[in-house]
Formats: C-alpha cells, structure tokens, sequence
C-alpha cells in the first residue's frame, strides 16, 4: 500500500509513530509522513526549541530508514500556556495549507493522534478530497485532554474545539482506540458507531525481548517514567513517600519533566523527603534500560476527574515488558489491564495512603513483587509486542483500501 501518515510529531521527536511508520516500510509498503518540526523532547537540544538544522525552511523534506518525511512549519512550544496553543494552532493551519497541494498518489490515509487532536484533522481533509480511505489511531482523548488542563474554565472555547475534534472523528473509516474504555466515549460523546471502532492496544518495543535483568542495589528503588503532568498524581506520590517510615530503605525516582515538575520539587523539599525522592529530568530512550536495570517497582497514576483517567498510559506497557511489579493509582483501561494480566496492585487516584500501603506491600515481599513481575511479562510478550500493533494497524489498513475499492 502506499500510505500517507499525518502525525504533529515524528523523528527526531521520540514517540511511537516513527518505529511504527519503519515498521511498515518494513512490510513493503510505501510511506509518506507528513508532520512539524521537532521541537519536543529531542535528544541534545533545549525543551520546546526547534533545533537550528530546522529553522528558515531548513529540511522541510527528509528521508530516513525508508520513510518519505515531510515537514510543516509549526511554533516550538517552548514554556506555558501560550507558546503551546501557538504550537498547536500553528501545526494544524501548516498542515491544513499543505495538503491541498500535496503532491503523490496514496491508498490510504493513516492518521495517528496525540495532543492536540486537532494534528490530524489535515489528514480527514486530504481523505475527503481524494476519496481515500481514512484510519484513525487515537492515543489521547479530545477535548477531555482541554478539560482536565482547563478544568472549568474557558467552557465555550473546549465546546469550540470538541465541535472540530467530533468531525475528525465522524469523518474516519474506522478508529483505532488505545483502550477499550474510549469506545463508549466515542459512542455517547461524538457519535461514533461501534463498528467502526477497534481495539489496538498500544506496544512496547521491549516486549519483544527478554525482560531487564535487575542488578544488585541497596533498598527498594520505585520508578515513575515518563510525562509529569497535570494527571499524572504526581504530589501524591510525593505525599505517599512522606507516611512510609524512614526506617523502610525506599526511593522514588521521577525520570521524566512535565508541568507538574516544578511543583514536587519544591514538595519534596518542603516534606523533607530529599534524598528519598530524587528527580533524574528528561532522558534519552537508550538510557531506559538502565533505569529499569536499577528498578525494583514501576509506578504511575491519573487522575479520574475527567475521562483522560480511563486510558492505559504507554508506560504501563514499559513497566510489564521490562518485568517489573506496578503499583498504579488508577482507575478505567489501566486498572483493568493490571488486574487481568496480575501485574501489580491498583488503587483509587489521589488515596496518598492506600498508595503508600501498596508501595510497602511489595517492598517488603520480594517473592510477590517477582510473581507481578513474571505475570506482566508474560502478559506483554502476548498483548503488547510491535509486531502485534503492525499486524492489527497493517489489516485495518489493507481491509479499509479493499472496502473502498468495491464501493
């Protein structure tokens, strides 16, 4: 097939969509990705800046490991609220110029969605226009995304967006959801049939290897990878370290940044918890293993305020295929997939007290943390492996090129 991805993010921005965008190439098709400039979390440059090999029209086409990129301009979103709606907006405007005049011949169009889900709104209008077959994977929900950054401000402006959002999704073929919870939010919320719904868990790329090995240490060391944002409970985590008693030998290790950095730094100071709870910042993916290698218990949580609590996080799907325990406080997709595969403990979001229980409870049982760890394992190598993702995307794909061609 030849396929056209539309995407904000994409290499040398380090998020899913460029491996499975490989992967594909790898299967013999043809791919084409249209997305922005890095600007988000690449290796060596400062957050939110668009590197210099980028800027004033700089590598706007690019080819890499078979794939044919090419770039729209969009603001870097650098630091607070109005840098990243001009991130936002600018991607979406870019992009919805450049597909009217983008050249190639396509089967099908694939559109993978993160914040804001408006990036793949460029990709519904392509489809349209040329009357192509158009797939979409929804990794974040939108505009519950706005709600829990808003809460109850700015009511008319999450309606405005939810308004465009809806037509995105009402304009796909089929949608492909990260957890099974989004089907009815999709149903009740954007009108969505469930047949035209799929289920396509996200991968981890580790969950086609062995598990990491843990190497000798002193303690018990819990670890939280990833995004530190507004949902995350992350002060929660921070509140919990402060009821285990110092005598238990534990440390919680935050690798990642986020909003909500700043703001448990200076909890963790004020609870005299530094040393306990250490903050390692953004790093790259190869330094990953090397973290879990250290790691005895794997964490995460999201606040259920708004329907954002019910996906699964990609790090939970790090956690199992690493082959370690979770704790996580959460409720929806995720609380589901840690029960079922016997993962770890779950617990309410928010409950510092039943997390800080949790936490103790595989601390002080080695044998029980090593049956989670096996158990999630085990569970990633059936569920959540790349090749798994590619089969599922790879026969949505093929099945709606195949349905439009004898319409």
């Amino acid at each position: 097939m030849r396929i056209l991805v539309v995407s904000q993010y994409y290499w040398p921005e380090q998020f899913q969509i460029t491996s499975i965008c490989e992967g594909l190439v790898g299967r013999g098709h043809e791919v084409t990705v249209l997305c922005g400039l890095p600007n988000v979390g690449v290796p060596g440059e400062k957050p939110g800046r668009v590197p210099s090999g980028y800027r004033y029209g700089k590598s706007r086409t690019q080819e890499r490991n078979g794939v044919r990129v090419i770039r729209c301009f969009e603001i870097g979103r650098r630091e607070g609220v109005l840098f990243r709606a001009l991130n936002y907006y600018s991607f979406w405007k870019s992009a919805l110029s450049r597909v009217e005049h983008l050249e190639g011949s396509y089967d099908v169009v694939f559109g993978y969605q993160l914040s804001p889900a408006m990036m793949c709104v460029p990709a519904a209008r392509y489809a349209q226009k040329h009357a192509l077959p158009f797939f979409l994977y929804c990794c974040d929900l939108w505009p519950e995304s706005m709600k829990a950054m808003l809460g109850n401000r700015l009511t008319p402006v999450v309606n405005h967006y939810g308004n465009i959002c809806r037509g995105m999704y009402q304009a796909a073929d089929a949608i492909g959801i990260q957890s099974p919870t989004f089907a009815d939010y999709f149903s009740s919320y954007h009108g969505i049939p469930g047949d035209r719904i799929v289920y396509i868990p996200q991968f981890s790329t580790d969950a086609d290897g062995d598990a990491v090995p843990l190497v000798s240490h002193e303690g018990v060391n819990v670890l939280f990878m990833g995004n530190m944002g507004a949902v995350q409970c992350i002060d929660m985590m921070v509140e919990a370290m402060s009821m285990i008693d110092k005598s238990v030998d534990m440390r919680l290790h935050f690798v990642g940044d986020g909003s909500e950095l700043e703001s448990a730094i200076a909890r963790t100071e004020s609870l005299g918890l530094s040393g306990r709870v250490i903050f390692h910042g953004r790093q790259p993916l190869e330094r990953m293993r090397a973290y879990y290698a250290n790691a005895d218990i794997c964490v995460l949580g999201l606040d259920d305020a708004t329907l954002i609590g019910t996906t699964i996080p990609s790090k939970l799907q790090g956690y199992m295929a690493a082959g370690r325990a979770v704790v996580g406080a959460v409720r929806g997709g995720a609380s589901c997939v840690i029960k079922e595969s016997g993962c770890g403990l779950v617990v309410n979001p928010g409950d510092a007290r039943a997390f800080a229980d949790a936490l103790l409870i595989l601390a002080l049982d080695s044998k029980r943390r090593s049956e989670c760890a096996n158990r999630g394992w085990r569970y990633a190598k059936a569920h959540f492996s790349k090749n798994a993702y590619l089969d599922l995307v790879e026969g949505q794909l093929s099945k709606l090129v195949k349905e439009k061609g004898t319409k």
